[in-house]
């Protein structure tokens, strides 16, 4: 994510392995009892969000989470519930984008902690990215349980996104969940069969045990659109890992739009409406 407004997240631009895990504690163990405005159990089992929107229509697709900043949570489409962003890393000058008080703050304005709509809390994406910040893992443990003090309902989330496998041990247990986005399809290239299992791999090595896999839906740069049998095999790796749900990277991004892609979205829809239906792996996976 660039900012609270834009939600623009922006692809590395050197090595592209990046790894989302999402824990969701409470709303994911078996027999937890529904409310009547949660989502319905599958989507309860398998959470998944399209980054960059919280347009209703996703709902069409079987997303299960709106992506929203705390002034915008009044907006969470029915039938869905609230990933909130909560400002970020500045990875630039090794701080928060918003202070303690100003989290507070929006807490307190936009009654977070009592809300029914919310269900995690986007605290940090990529917070290390440039190898800039060697003390975020520690900033993000601190955000983290700033946030569970805010909001100790443990039915709810904390999310960081690391984009660098040898991170994943520094920032294991920073939050409640960490997520991974591992990018393998690029422009001129077939899509690289080894990155997903090897992201896998080192978070297994780590001892991450809750996470999401964010999957590749967008064109910026070296990275493509994949074809909707590319779609279909990250899936397929992914779930042959313990993922927990699933975050789309990008409903829109650098002017492209995941509307404009029917074929990607059957696909899309598929896995969020039944997410233990295994997909074929890659051929040319190794």
């Amino acid at each position: 994510m660039t900012d609270s407004e834009t939600r623009g997240r922006r692809p590395r631009r050197r090595h592209v392995l990046a790894v989302v895990g999402v824990l969701v504690a409470g709303s994911l163990a078996a027999g937890c009892p529904q409310s009547p405005d949660r989502p319905p159990e599958r989507a309860a089992r398998f959470p998944s969000v399209a980054l960059n929107t919280h347009d209703q229509v996703t709902a069409r697709y079987g997303y299960s989470l709106a992506d929203v900043s705390p002034a915008h949570l009044d907006e969470t489409p029915a039938g869905q519930r609230a990933l909130v962003w909560l400002g970020g890393y500045d990875k630039e000058n090794c701080g928060w984008k918003w202070s303690d008080d100003e989290v507070k703050k929006q807490f307190e304005r936009y009654g977070l902690a009592g809300s029914t709509r919310v269900t995690g809390y986007f605290v940090a994406d990529e917070p290390n990215t440039n190898l800039n910040c060697p003390q975020a893992a520690a900033d993000v443990r601190e955000r983290a349980a700033l946030v569970r003090s805010l909001d100790p309902d443990t039915d709810r989330f904390t999310l960081v996104n690391v984009d660098d496998p040898n991170q994943f041990a520094d920032f294991r247990g920073t939050t409640d969940v960490m997520s991974v986005d591992v990018y393998p399809c690029l422009v001129g290239k077939p899509c690289d069969w080894s990155k997903i299992p090897n992201a896998i791999a080192r978070l297994r090595e780590a001892g991450v045990t809750r996470y999401m896999g964010m999957l590749q839906a967008f064109s910026f740069e070296q990275w493509r659109w994949p074809t909707a049998d590319e779609l279909s095999g990250m899936i397929a790796q992914w779930q042959r890992s313990d993922w927990e749900g699933q975050l789309t990277f990008a409903w829109e991004y650098a002017g492209g739009r995941l509307a404009d892609h029917p074929d990607l979205l059957k696909v899309l829809r598929r896995l969020n409406l039944a997410p233990h239906e295994l997909f074929p792996l890659p051929e040319s996976a190794p």
